[in-house]
């Protein structure tokens, strides 16, 4: 039994004791959970933990709904990670010219090309603020900072846009005049084609009407063939945006037909389009000018004659009359020698 006990004892003592179990990472625990794959899905779990963590920049537009029109005030946002400091952040714009990115909230010399756009801290809040948003504006817009480093210090690009109709022209088809007047005058008989065009951030519809009458021709051009006196009156041309309707603009036009054998008149002569008026205003203006030169030439030539022959008189001499000049006087003698009066 002594021994027995004995031999028990030093088994036991030569018994290893149980090591301490290691504290298993989320990486492991998923591996060991999920097998082979654990590990795919260990790292996927790993980058969407430090992307949480570290946050990306980005810029946005605030308080605005639907589309941006010209005029507007627009207010864009650069929202960073929690912790980052915002005074290292700034507003940057695009310059295709320069093909470089320009900080819109320092001091430097092409800072005067954005003189109506302004930065502001606002309760912890960076702010950039577009008062009265004109087509200059538009373009690429982003949020860095100051020392950006990587791709989490710089936002996603921004293209700001806005949509405009600006002032309808009217212009004469196959004519140099270009844009036309208020008004046109034809001879009757002839034919007319007018073309319609607006400067819009898209192609805007355009539809023609006259003052008076029912119809609506749905078309940019308007063509008026072998005209007639009924045909004269008023003809507006109103351009639409395609798909903001309060963006409507029109130009009238007033059409006046005279017969085929013309009279002038005032009212005719204000019709014509502003080249011919300036030709019709300029030619008698130049003609009236080369007769004052001519006159202002020849006056003092013939008033100099008259005076040096007015002093050749006055000293006393005499100029010879020859015979058979035109001076002479019949001679019933037979003298040879000039007459001296």
């Amino acid at each position: 039994m002594t021994n027995g006990g004995a031999d028990a004892s030093r088994t036991k003592a030569k018994t290893p004791a149980p090591k301490p179990r290691r504290k298993l990472s989320r990486r492991s625990a998923m591996a060991q959970l999920f097998g082979p794959r654990g590990w795919l899905l260990a790292a996927a779990f790993s980058a969407t933990l430090r992307f949480s963590r570290a946050g990306f920049t980005t810029i946005r537009l605030t308080d605005q709904e639907g589309p941006i029109l010209e005029g507007n005030n627009v207010t864009l946002e650069c929202l960073v990670s929690y912790g980052e400091n915002m005074s290292d952040f700034t507003f940057q714009k695009y310059s295709k010219w320069l093909r470089s990115w320009i900080s819109l909230d320092q001091s430097h010399d092409l800072r005067c090309w954005f003189y109506d756009v302004a930065v502001s801290h606002d309760n912890g809040r960076l702010l950039l603020t577009i008062s009265d948003i004109q087509s200059w504006h538009a373009g690429p817009y982003r949020c860095a900072s100051l020392n950006a480093t990587d791709n989490t210090t710089v936002s996603d690009v921004l293209d700001l846009q806005m949509e405009y109709l600006h002032k309808v022209f009217i212009s004469q088809s196959n004519s140099w005049c270009g844009t036309v007047g208020d008004s046109i005058t034809v001879l009757e008989g002839d034919s007319l084609q007018l073309q319609c065009s607006a400067d819009a951030s898209k192609a805007p519809l355009y539809e023609w009407i006259r003052q008076g009458d029912d119809w609506i021709l749905p078309s940019g051009s308007l063509t008026l063939s072998k005209i007639t006196q009924e045909q004269a009156g008023t003809y507006t041309c109103q351009a639409h945006h395609p798909t903001l309707p309060q963006l409507t603009k029109s130009k009238s036009i007033r059409l006046l037909v005279e017969s085929t054998k013309r009279s002038f008149s005032f009212e005719s002569v204000m019709s014509l389009s502003t080249p011919m008026l300036a030709l019709a205003v300029a030619l008698p203006a130049v003609l009236l000018l080369l007769l004052i030169l001519i006159f202002a030439f020849l006056i003092p030539r013939h008033r100099a004659a008259v005076q040096k022959k007015m002093a050749l008189e006055e000293s006393g001499q005499r100029t010879p009359i020859y015979k058979g000049s035109l001076d002479s006087v019949p001679s019933v003698g037979g003298d040879t020698q000039p007459l001296v009066m």
